[in-house]
């Protein structure tokens, strides 16, 4: 008898675990974003994203401008290379994408939906259970969809030092 429950288990928990997205102690990843609004104009990004213990974020463009974004989940800095300006801003409710990732339910294969803030999210994976995408609609109405490739998934957080956001000291620091 107990045997058959511990094997039970072990089915409904390899089912349960079939059925979600892989979420990494961190990640990085090249990324390609889009971004259409209402009237189809198109805004292409591309750069690296770097995802540690589940609140840092940290997004380098590449193109077609030079910026990084930093986030520990209550502030954002944004440093924007081409203008030598730095905004920084503390959040009310940051963007957790552990969150988002771990609440996100199947809707077909390798691909599951969930709603967080109000926002609907689509994530796709790939056949291991690994982020390929992320696609939602913003405040004004634009569709976004981040592309992820050359993911690489790791056990333990990356370095603190490599998810700030480094700056000259003679960029205009703006705090919001």
């Amino acid at each position: 008898m107990l045997k058959k429950g511990i094997v039970w288990l072990l089915v409904c928990s390899s089912t349960v675990f079939a059925d979600q997205i892989t979420l990494p102690g961190n990640f990085t990843a090249d990324f390609s974003q889009t971004v259409t609004n209402p009237s189809k104009k198109v805004i292409r990004y591309s750069g690296k994203v770097l995802f540690s213990d589940r609140s840092h974020l940290k997004w380098i463009y590449r193109e077609p401008t030079s910026k990084e974004v930093c986030t520990d989940g209550k502030e954002v800095l944004v440093v924007d290379h081409d203008l030598e300006q730095v905004s920084a801003y503390r959040i009310e409710k940051g963007f957790d994408l552990a969150h988002i990732i771990q609440q996100a339910k199947p809707y077909k294969a390798h691909i599951y939906v969930t709603t967080y803030g109000g926002r609907q999210y689509t994530l796709k994976t790939d056949e291991k259970g690994r982020l390929q995408s992320v696609a939602y609609y913003d405040d004004l109405d634009n569709k976004v969809q981040i592309l992820f490739t050359k993911m690489h998934y790791g056990k333990s957080t990356l370095r603190a030092d490599r998810m700030q956001c480094n700056y000259p000291a003679d960029y205009d620091v703006i705090r919001g």
